[in-house]
């Protein structure tokens, strides 16, 4: 989860804890995805009975099981193609199917992580990628699992982990409308001393740290206060100064 500062430090400190974020975005490259029930590997199937479908399958590192994850320009959403045949990850007409179609049709995706895992999930829907692990009946138990969109409860079944295996993430996506997902914009620190206004103050951790132990309309308590100092060297600032110099 991003690192949010606790509402009572002082602004200056709150808008310095937006650069530290630990969610840190799938980098673009070539990706095995695993299903991280079974250990199985998001593969593509082109050939009959599918034809073209997503499903699971066995890890042998098959091409048809290695994925090119691509940013969208300027956004915070993916796309998935396969390197095998360059189709993109997509929904079907029934709203449920994974299957494999051009660029302009493919699924906006937003990777959701949880620890060290994602949830693949369609923007502007509540459609996840979900592996059932149901042995598909077109092929006599052969082995193979289709995947799907589902919109039910969200569980495990929709949890995948990407191996990443390459930096190559093939050709650059072309711009589309509806590719950026709104963000919190991050607050501008407010100015509260004008410059060269001859404070006695050296740096901003010492007029922070004053304002926050000595405003008269803020109570705060002697361990909210220590943690405002642990938060102040954390987020790199200097010369602050020690609990023991203010008892």
């Amino acid at each position: 989860m991003p690192l949010w500062a606790p509402t009572w430090l002082p602004p200056r400190w709150r808008t310095l804890s937006f650069n530290f974020n630990f969610d840190m975005p799938l980098v673009p490259g070539t990706y095995l995805i695993h299903d991280t029930d079974s250990g199985r590997i998001l593969t593509y199937y082109s050939a009959q009975p599918f034809g073209n479908k997503m499903g699971t399958w066995k890890n042998n590192r098959a091409e048809s099981q290695k994925w090119y994850v691509k940013c969208y320009p300027g956004g915070s959403t993916y796309a998935i193609q396969g390197v095998d045949k360059k189709t993109y990850m997509a929904i079907g007409a029934d709203g449920r199917d994974a299957c494999g179609m051009e660029e302009d049709d493919a699924a906006i995706l937003e990777l959701q992580q949880s620890n060290d895992s994602y949830f693949i999930k369609v923007i502007g829907t509540q459609s996840y990628l979900e592996h059932p692990n149901t042995l598909s009946t077109l092929t006599q138990g052969l082995g193979h699992m289709i995947v799907n969109f589902t919109t039910t409860l969200i569980d495990t079944k929709c949890s995948w982990r990407f191996e990443k295996i390459g930096d190559d993430a093939g050709s650059a996506l072309k711009p589309r409308p509806g590719t950026s997902i709104p963000v919190p914009s991050t607050p501008q620190p407010s100015i509260l001393l004008p410059p060269n206004s001859g404070s006695l103050y050296t740096d901003d951790a010492h007029f922070y740290t004053d304002m926050l132990f000595n405003m008269p309309r803020t109570p705060f308590t002697r361990t909210q206060r220590i943690a405002a100092l642990d938060w102040a060297r954390k987020l790199g600032a200097t010369n602050v100064p020690t609990m023991e110099s203010f008892d």
